[in-house]
């Protein structure tokens, strides 16, 4: 059986909620990398040393995308569709400059709207988005 979300539709801002281990050059370089980006900062509302479930709780209640890094938010732990999603910067380059890079081409390339209630995976040559654990990932080359 093929798994279902009801997905909300994304105004022309993304709503993003950005985790502890999203640090702060990391945290203006998205935020300067388009201006349709709605980004709160977990340490600027107050939730610096809150667990994942709480996190996960806040971005529900806010209609916000999790982004976290490979060291960050376990993803592992929050089923797809129950959660607006998790968007997880890895790869093996670790430098703000080049998560950054990743992220808007993630913007342009016309399928961020298919990160919602899912897991979405961003490396520098591809993004690969979870929507449910019988689903075939979607794979985007950059």
């Amino acid at each position: 059986m093929q798994e279902q979300c009801w997905s909300i539709l994304l105004t022309t801002n993304l709503r993003l909620l950005l985790d502890e281990c999203v640090t702060d050059p990391l945290a203006k370089a998205l935020g300067d990398s388009s201006s349709a980006l709605n980004i709160e900062h977990i340490r600027t509302i107050g939730m610096a040393s809150a667990e994942d479930a709480e996190v996960i709780r806040y971005a529900k209640k806010e209609n916000r995308i999790v982004v976290t890094t490979e060291t960050g938010i376990n993803h592992r732990k929050f089923k797809i569709c129950t959660h607006p999603g998790i968007i997880v910067l890895g790869g093996k380059h670790r430098h703000e400059a080049i998560h950054a890079e990743v992220f808007q081409k993630f913007l342009l390339s016309g399928h961020r709207r298919e990160a919602q209630h899912a897991v979405t995976f961003l490396s520098q040559k591809e993004a690969r988005i979870k929507t449910g654990e019988t689903t075939p990932d979607t794979i985007i080359k950059f």
